[in-house]
């Protein structure tokens, strides 16, 4: 394993433990607990410090994560030579939007266009220098257009993509979407499970626990 990795976001480290390069973590809640600002942060630092990243948007499309980035004041445009979008959901609204340098179009209920999409971007992202990062925001969108299994195979080849690429993924996924059984499937497929409830973040790895009080500023967020 390479050296361990540290996310930047303020307190959020002491709560994860060690990470390296390779481990997989899904990040759930409820809905408005702050998982996509977290989601987004973890990105743009991971770009702050020359990290190649991949960022899935299928809750947002690509316009919305550059909004959101702005009203951080985290300038996310300034560091695209580094980051590779697939945007699931703007071809929903109608037309064939066309790739066009790292962004990628994809949609949410053509799984196998997406992992290929998936397959390319991690690939190109290997050759760069530093460890990759890739987050998926969110998993539970997919299971609006798609069986819930196929989502987990979906979210297995994902997995194994980054981490074949010695890369950190980071997935998102609100409490409540899936049946009992599915949501109790999902946590086995990662590493770390990070859990938000609008006060307290909480992460288990390896069977311990660490967990912290979070707020969202207008600077993102902070933890502990």
């Amino acid at each position: 394993m390479s050296e361990n990795y540290s996310t930047g976001i303020a307190g959020l480290d002491a709560v994860l433990g060690e990470l390296e390069p390779g481990h997989l973590m899904l990040l759930t809640g409820p809905p408005k607990v702050g998982k996509t600002v977290l989601a987004t942060e973890f990105t743009y630092r991971a770009l702050q410090r020359g990290n190649p990243c991949l960022f899935i948007a299928a809750e947002y499309g690509y316009r919305d994560l550059q909004r959101n980035t702005m009203a951080f004041n985290w300038f996310i445009q300034s560091l695209a030579d580094k980051l590779h979008v697939i945007d699931l959901p703007t071809g929903l609204a109608g037309g064939k939007p066309q790739d066009s340098g790292n962004v990628r179009y994809s949609a949410l209920q053509n799984t196998t266009d997406l992992m290929v999409k998936v397959g390319i971007s991690t690939r190109s992202l290997y050759q760069e220098e530093g460890t990759m990062v890739s987050v998926f925001d969110s998993a539970s969108i997919l299971l609006a257009f798609n069986p819930p299994k196929l989502v987990l195979r979906v979210l297995k080849a994902y997995n194994d993509r980054v981490r074949d690429a010695g890369g950190i993924a980071l997935v998102t996924y609100t409490e409540g979407v899936a049946d009992e059984d599915i949501e109790e499937e999902i946590p086995g497929l990662f590493d770390v499970h990070i859990q938000m409830d609008g006060s307290v973040i909480s992460a288990v790895m390896d069977g311990e626990r660490m967990e912290a009080p979070y707020r969202i500023t207008d600077q993102g967020i902070t933890v502990g």
